[in-house]
């Protein structure tokens, strides 16, 4: 079988950072504000721990950020200092039933905050882009590590308030998260788009990074608008860079077509 030279025909989006809950200054509602971008879970997180008598600071509930979130939730609580700090709180280590009752408390609680005005706001440019990339026939897809009921209130949401739809969405609840590629191959499964080099996935973090890039697909790393930087982003593997994702469809449109055209593919230059 020779190289793929037809039309790109799926674009995946992340959420946090690369459509929406971009770095801003809240302490006036959040008081442990770090500016960053992606705030959304680490409200939910900070909120839940304190629940459950620990404190934690917003870079050690960060730090795993990209995956699933009860995945998310296991890496922070297998931290040495967080081990301990859930011996102290409450005299014995902690199990799986605690990581179900914590993460059976952040599930609603994260379908609220998500889509609080804030965080629910898309970045300039990006309904733009996507209504230019489903005008040129390409189907919009997305894929993040939030749970189920986050998922379908931010989706409602941003149809509703914002006017921008996807045509695709991934199955976070019951999909194999990031850094592996099966969120990218749900969305191309439900969408019928392959191979690999006819689609993109852009992303904020270096886990969305590689796992587009372990999925063969395109990929675009979103350095200005959510959680890691350019160069962290570049040394994940990122085909592309770009500040955000309101120039995401002159980039697929003016540098990626024109590759795949002429037969190139994902990663040759990476």
């Amino acid at each position: 079988m020779g190289r793929y030279r037809g039309s790109i025909k799926l674009v995946i989006l992340d959420i946090a950072g690369t459509v929406c809950d971009g770095p801003q200054d809240l302490r006036h509602i959040y008081p442990n504000d770090d500016g960053l971008a992606v705030k959304g879970p680490v409200i939910v997180f900070e909120r839940m721990f304190t629940r459950f008598k620990m404190d934690l600071d917003w870079a050690t509930i960060r730090k795993p950020m990209g995956k699933f979130k009860k995945e998310h939730l296991e890496d922070i609580l297998a931290f040495p200092h967080v081990r301990e700090k859930f011996r102290k709180a409450h005299g014995r280590d902690w199990t799986a039933e605690d990581v179900t009752e914590m993460f059976d408390l952040f599930r609603p609680e994260m379908a609220k905050v998500a889509v609080t005005e804030d965080l629910i706001r898309p970045f300039e440019g990006v309904k733009r882009c996507v209504d230019r990339l489903r005008a040129a026939g390409i189907k919009v897809g997305c894929d993040t590590g939030y749970p189920v009921e986050a998922c379908n209130a931010i989706y409602e949401t941003l149809d509703r308030r914002h006017g921008i739809r996807f045509d695709v969405v991934a199955d976070s609840e019951n999909t194999r998260g990031r850094p592996t590629p099966f969120l990218v191959y749900d969305c191309m499964y439900k969408a019928n788009a392959y191979p690999p080099a006819a689609v993109v996935k852009a992303d904020d973090i270096t886990a969305g990074v590689q796992e587009g890039a372990n999925s063969g697909a395109w990929t675009v790393g979103l350095y200005a608008t959510g959680a890691h930087d350019y160069d962290t982003l570049k040394a994940a593997g990122a085909d592309y860079l770009l500040p955000g994702s309101a120039e995401l469809a002159d980039l697929v449109f003016c540098e990626i077509q024109p590759r795949v055209t002429r037969g190139e593919m994902p990663g040759q230059y990476a």
